[in-house]
């Protein structure tokens, strides 16, 4: 019988029958996908892991290296370490990469180095996620550069580096657990035993080494780097844990997955608003039908349950649909997943783990239903009988009389009226149409503040047009200098300045020493923003990154002191800012010129520049480029994009699906809320339309009060992605090290187009809805 009844109802109510089903579809839709997503990324990570064994502790360093003394150290620390390696790198300018005729690497923000593969750990896999095996003349491409370059198996990389010159076929795709990432500054490219003895012989490439160790299952990670540093062991780069790598695999899909389930949570509630719309016109519509199964002796309970079971029906079914179809929706972001972490997603774990999503759907929406039914307690069989029941204890004040419109037609002028009066029935639709905007609006401001140049500052680099890297070479001390002289000799150039890199030794909280990279130059010329405090201007003063002042790194604040050893020499110096910076894990520092350079540990030179006005920054960068061959010229958004790679590419689908899902959710809800309006102003409307009002006009007067609605929602949707957006953002960036992002806002889009589509369809649905009802037969809306 009851299910009799829910196929009843729902064949008399089909727009809102199928409204709050779409709803609750996307809702479970979307949340299986995230979830779907999450699942993959557990279960891909595992296998990935057990397939390449990364590293535990990573040092990179540059200079004399005695593998002796690694290994004397790594039997002293055989309670915590299982097994050692050290992979030396042969490093290459992308200059000295020739891909085709013509093209290089040569604008690649990545360093190049050629390896072998390891024998213990720190595997680098091929597509299939097995350990590469790479023949004489081969040559296994990062899948970073395959993507990058549009690399196809079976091309060919020239490698020219002074005499040296040689051809390699492309074999396969590199999957490099440790090095996979945009985020991190290197890729490897794996090549045979015989070829690389080859290079070295002819001293090609500059000599790089990853002594690397891996851990016993209990071994202490913080032991073996507070003793590698205090037994003064080659430590000129910085020193990379293993979860920094999985935090940059795993990176770009879980920022995928977190923002699919924040647009899935949205969707809950609103479809929970949507049920709560539905009850009450329902209600309202059956009164006397509920005055009669009570007077009749129908209890409560079996009256509630006639109207939860529909609901219950309508959750099971969207849920088992919306689960199905997560499974084909998901592939429109698996594939960086594909490409990067594994070719095989048939794991088990996402089909349990997925339905998580329908279940809990089901649950908050029964949850909720019961909870709005509690006010059919309240109706009794008497009351429920009068007609006045549902009017009852309204306000009748504050009419505001149509004699006292005097800058509105008077068509406008009721529709605004009839929202001012009934302001608790349209501050439903009100709250769904700020959350659309919200929808729309928070994907498309994260997307364009990654996409923008101002990035750059949560990156610790000062916005400017150009940036020049020096790689490490023989001459590279003459070529920054030289490079300076002909800056401040070019008039095309407004401004520039030089900053240098180098790896120091710094005091932490417990006492004991740490290194970290620590910039010089004048940090005037193009400054950042700071959380807290300000550049560093003088001798004795530096300024931190957020992730380095942090608990988890120095403990510092503005005002407090930082101990460097500096050629030997202890030098204290004071916290004069804190600064924001994803790069090289987030910690980094800066500090003035006073400070002496570490001339053994130097890792970068960097120049930064602006052009003057009128001047073509392409051609600029073309020109240094091939005056400096060893340097890489790249302007500041480029720099960005390389950085931020796929994330970037990704969050593209994310805005054209949150317009798309917000778009459906405006018509849907605006049809529903008009019918359920245009249902309880029946009479009014035939009294109305009596009177000698055309249809036109009452059109007029709907259309008014909802666009109004409409326009305020979305100026407070707008401002909600702005302010509640950045802090959301700002709280899952800051574990990377960007603790108050602020976003970078494109006018024409956030405040005229988004807001232009939203009207139109809203103003489209409205005269649709209205067209149908306005127009029926007046005899028999009068009769009713």
């Amino acid at each position: 019988m009851f299910l009799k009844i829910v196929k009843n109802d729902c064949y008399r109510k089909k727009i809102i029958t199928v409204t709050v089903f779409v709803f609750i579809t996307l809702a479970v839709l979307l949340g299986a996908s995230a979830t779907n997503i999450i699942a993959n990324l557990i279960q891909l990570m595992s296998e990935l892991q057990e397939r390449a064994v990364p590293a535990d502790i990573t040092q990179m360093h540059s200079g004399k290296y005695d593998p002796t003394e690694i290994h004397k150290f790594t039997e002293e620390q055989r309670e915590n370490i299982a097994m050692q390696e050290t992979m030396v790198l042969l490093n290459f300018d992308g200059s000295n990469i020739h891909l085709g005729q013509n093209q290089t690497m040569a604008g690649t923000i990545q360093d190049i180095s050629f390896v072998v593969q390891n024998k213990k750990f720190d595997f680098i896999l091929d597509l299939n996620n097995e350990k590469l095996e790479v023949k004489e003349g081969e040559v296994a491409v990062p899948i970073y550069f395959m993507e990058q370059y549009d690399l196809k198996i079976g091309d060919t990389i020239t490698v020219k580096s002074g005499g040296y010159q040689k051809e390699f076929v492309i074999s396969d795709y590199a999957r490099d657990y440790e090095m996979n990432s945009s985020f991190t500054s290197s890729k490897r490219f794996v090549i045979n035993q015989a070829d690389y003895d080859e290079m070295l012989i002819k001293q090609t490439g500059e000599l790089e080494y990853l002594i690397e160790f891996k851990l016993n299952g209990n071994g202490d990670s913080q032991a073996v780097q507070t003793a590698y540093i205090e037994a003064g062991l080659p430590a000129n780069g910085p020193t990379i844990g293993g979860k920094i790598f999985l935090l940059f695999n795993a990176m770009s899909d879980a920022a995928v997955a977190m923002i699919i389930i924040l647009i899935s949570i949205l969707l809950i509630i609103i479809a929970s608003l949507c049920i709560r719309l539905t009850f009450l016109a329902t209600i309202d519509e059956d009164l006397r039908e509920i005055g009669v199964m009570k007077a009749i002796g129908i209890s409560k309970k079996d009256i509630k349950k006639v109207y939860l079971n529909k609901y219950r029906v309508l959750s099971v079914v969207a849920g088992i649909i919306g689960y199905l179809l997560s499974f084909v929706v998901v592939n429109l972001f698996n594939g960086n997943m594909r490409l990067y972490i594994s070719s095989d997603l048939s794991g088990n774990l996402k089909y349990v783990l997925s339905l998580i999503a329908p279940l809990f759907v089901y649950f908050m929406i029964v949850m909720y239903c019961k909870k709005v039914l509690k006010s059919i307690d309240k109706i009794s069989a008497v009351e429920a009988l009068r007609s006045d029941i549902m009017e009852r204890g309204k306000n009748r004040k504050n009419s505001f009389p149509l004699l006292k419109n005097k800058f509105f037609s008077t068509n406008i002028y009721m529709g605004l009226r009839d929202v001012w009066k009934r302001f608790k029935l349209y501050r439903l639709l009100f709250f769904i149409f700020v959350v659309c905007t919200f929808i729309v609006i928070l994907p498309l401001n994260i997307y364009n503040t990654m996409n923008s140049p101002e990035f750059s500052t949560y990156m610790g680099i000062g916005k400017s047009d150009m940036r020049i890297d020096l790689r490490r070479t023989d001459t590279i001390t003459e070529d920054f200098k030289k490079l300076q002289e002909e800056l401040q000799n070019d008039s095309d150039i407004e401004k520039y300045a030089a900053y240098i890199t180098s790896s120091y030794q710094v005091k932490n909280a417990e006492g004991s020493w740490d290194y970290i990279n620590i910039e010089i130059g004048d940090f005037s010329v193009f400054p950042l923003n700071y959380l807290e405090g300000r550049a560093p201007k003088g001798e004795g003063e530096i300024s931190l990154s957020f992730a380095n002042a942090s608990k988890d790194g120095l403990n510092k604040k503005v005002g407090d002191e930082v101990v460097v050893n500096v050629a030997g020499t202890e030098k204290t110096m004071k916290v004069v800012g804190i600064y924001q910076d994803i790069t090289n894990g987030g910690k980094t520092a800066k500090a003035d010129t006073s400070l002496a350079l570490n001339e053994d540990a130097v890792l970068w030179y960097i120049v930064s520049m602006d052009v003057a006005q009128g001047v073509d920054i392409r051609e600029k960068m073309d020109f240094y480029q091939n005056t400096y061959d060893s340097a890489q010229v790249n302007d500041i958004k480029e720099y960005t994009q390389q950085t931020l790679g796929n994330i970037i590419d990704q969050m593209i689908t994310i805005v054209i699906g949150g317009i798309t899902i917000a778009v459906i959710i405006v018509v849907l809800i605006t049809a529903l809320f008009l019918k359920m309006l245009l249902s309880k102003d029946m009479s009014q409307i035939a009294i109305m339309r009596s009177v000698g009002l055309t249809s036109k006009n009452i059109k007029h007067q709907y259309m008014a009060g909802t666009l109004m609605v409409l326009i305020l929602g979305i100026i407070l949707g707008v401002l909600a992605s702005d302010y509640l957006g950045e802090f959301l953002v700002s709280m899952a960036m800051s574990s990377m090290g960007a603790a108050r992002i602020q976003f970078v806002h494109v006018a024409w889009q956030t405040w005229l187009l988004c807001p232009l589509v939203l009207i139109v369809v809203v103003g489209f649905t409205i005269s649709v809805c209205c067209k149908v009802t306005v127009e029926d037969d007046l005899s028999v809306a009068l009769r009713s």
